[in-house]
């Protein structure tokens, strides 16, 4: 009787093809979190809170003059109130989306917050992402939200001689943040209490913000109580705001596990030293609304205003807007960094990028097209995957250079065309420029993260010295 056996190549052959079948169909079926793989459900609006005090125009009564004017053009009006007295308890709602046909029974959440400087935009927003985010999260299995957290901020106005101040107090805006930081803190807490029914993971829920947005994503993990935010939030002759969990759920912890704060800030430094929890920063380096460093919000008001400015003029107006100190991206990724605490700092420096920098795009040194809402986009998406599928990796050193290297290694790198620098590490570094015949032509100081414009000077062939590196020439161009 004769036998015969496959040879060992053939077997070999044999098993390669069921992995590359294996292998290609797990390809073709998507991984869940990474790639989209669920038809998504319609928003389903829900209750969060019951009776939460929101500020009321009371028919236009009690909104702003500039307010009135927007509403009366047919242009949602930024949310301006004289008085803080006069709220409408109302349901604060966000809508959820789920995928559908989902069979998973413990799945990450992620509760998308806009921006709009606490006095525009809402949960449908689309200029800023937010509905495009909590589609494109639930086409790859996560449960989202959009939540329609608390706006609207105190004006007080004051006669001047080119017209009347319109003026924002730090306090009333402290006020306003932390009454936003209440409704996210309960939506936490809402997803938690319903995580049986809405198949959520309590240890993976997840807060991505943008502007205003990015502020209550922070807050929302370095503040723990009520003690952590400022005390005039108590402000005399207010009414009382309650302690962070005054509204929502009982009985379950509203701190997300971890945040994506787009060009964000906090309002104490301090603060960022009470979580471990992962945090993803993406920040312009040039933004004017939220600093990129420590600074104020919304350093120039005309330019935030771009496009409703001629309401002003028609009122004769002059907003003043007074925030309390913030402290942005660059310096939260430092103490982090300090404390060895697993984030990512996306900060593309010496392109002159501003706030929500989703429309910017420039063209690299290969002449490709760099579109910076595609990079945001990919890197929140690939931090928010690492941490649903546990795959975090372990902090390291922002620079793994030998420290003979760290020192060999340039304090200063250029931006496009010559026409900036930025100062990777050292603080308060004396610079100059100079003309070929020693002349200078511009000085200063300057401290790591902070970029210097060299705009003002024309085309030409300079030097550069910063102190601790070599003088380099260089050449200016358009």
């Amino acid at each position: 009787m004769v036998t015969s056996k496959k040879s060992p190549s053939k077997n070999w052959f044999a098993a390669l093809a069921v992995i590359l079948f294996v292998a290609s169909w797990a390809s073709a079926a998507g991984v869940r979190y990474k790639d989209r793989l669920f038809e998504v459900s319609a928003a389903k609006t829900v209750t969060v809170a019951e009776n939460v005090p929101f500020l009321d125009a009371k028919d236009g009564d009690n909104y702003n003059s500039l307010s009135s004017l927007m509403e009366s053009f047919g242009i949602e009006p930024m949310l301006y109130f004289y008085k803080e007295e006069i709220t409408k308890e109302q349901p604060l709602v966000m809508d959820v989306y789920e995928p559908k046909a989902d069979n998973a029974e413990k799945r990450a959440a992620v509760i998308v917050c806009h921006g709009g400087a606490f006095v525009a935009s809402s949960k449908d927003d689309f200029t800023q992402k937010t509905v495009a985010y909590t589609d494109s999260l639930a086409a790859r299995g996560y449960v989202t939200a959009s939540l329609e957290y608390r706006q609207g901020v105190l004006m007080t106005e004051k006669e001047a001689s080119s017209g009347t101040d319109e003026i924002i107090d730090s306090v009333d805006f402290a006020r306003t943040v932390y009454k936003a930081v209440q409704d996210v803190h309960a939506a936490v807490r809402y997803f938690r209490k319903n995580a049986g029914s809405l198949k959520i993971d309590t240890n993976k829920i997840y807060i991505v913000g943008n502007s205003a947005g990015g502020m209550l994503a922070l807050e929302n993990i370095y503040a723990r109580s009520k003690k952590d935010l400022p005390s005039y939030v108590d402000k005399k002759g207010a009414p009382s705001l309650g302690e962070l969990d005054e509204y929502g759920a009982a009985g379950v912890g509203g701190h997300a596990n971890g945040v994506v704060a787009l060009w964000g800030a906090i309002h104490d430094a301090n603060l960022v030293k009470n979580s471990k929890v992962p945090v993803f920063l993406a920040h312009g380096d040039s933004d004017y609304v939220m600093p990129f460093g420590k600074g104020y919000a919304i350093s120039d008001v005309n330019r935030m205003l771009e496009g409703k400015s001629s309401y002003l003029s028609m009122l004769s107006m002059n907003l003043v807007v007074h925030t309390p100190t913030l402290y942005g991206s660059a310096v939260i990724d430092s103490i982090l960094n300090e404390g060895k605490v697993y984030h990512e700092f996306y900060a593309p420096r010496g392109f002159g990028l501003k706030h929500e920098f989703y429309d910017a795009t420039r063209t690299d040194e290969k002449g490709n097209k760099v579109v910076y809402a595609d990079s945001v986009q990919n890197k929140v998406f690939a931090f928010l995957y690492n941490l649903a599928v546990d795959s975090v990796p372990a902090w390291r050193k922002p620079t793994s250079l030998p420290m003979v290297a760290l020192a060999l290694a340039s304090r200063i790198t250029m931006g496009e065309g010559n026409r900036s620098f930025t100062v990777e590490r050292g603080e308060n570094l004396v610079y100059g420029v100079f003309e070929l015949n020693g002349r200078r032509v511009m000085a200063g100081r300057a401290s790591r993260g902070e970029t210097v414009s060299l705009e003002g000077l024309g085309n030409g062939v300079y030097y550069l010295r910063v102190q601790g590196e070599r003088a380099r020439r260089i050449g200016l161009r358009k």
